[in-house]
């Protein structure tokens, strides 16, 4: 497996000889198809994005993802 990105700290993107992307971020590798991690990254970019939006409103309620999720 060849390192190709390794970002800033716990980040790291590297190519496998079978042509998928092992994301790694931490203890957490995910595997994706190049165009799988493509769409990844640019939701998560939004999510980003719109996160910062959410801190700068101290009045905004969020909703519970459903039954089945648990947080904390």
């Amino acid at each position: 497996m060849e390192n190709v990105v390794q970002g800033k700290g716990q980040a790291a993107l590297n190519l496998c000889g079978c042509g998928k992307l092992h994301f790694t971020y931490g203890p957490v590798t995910l595997h994706f198809e190049r165009e799988e991690f493509q769409a990844f990254a640019e939701t998560v970019c939004r999510l980003a994005y719109q996160s910062r939006h959410i801190v700068d409103m101290p009045n905004v309620t969020t909703v519970s993802p459903g039954p089945g999720s648990v947080c904390h």
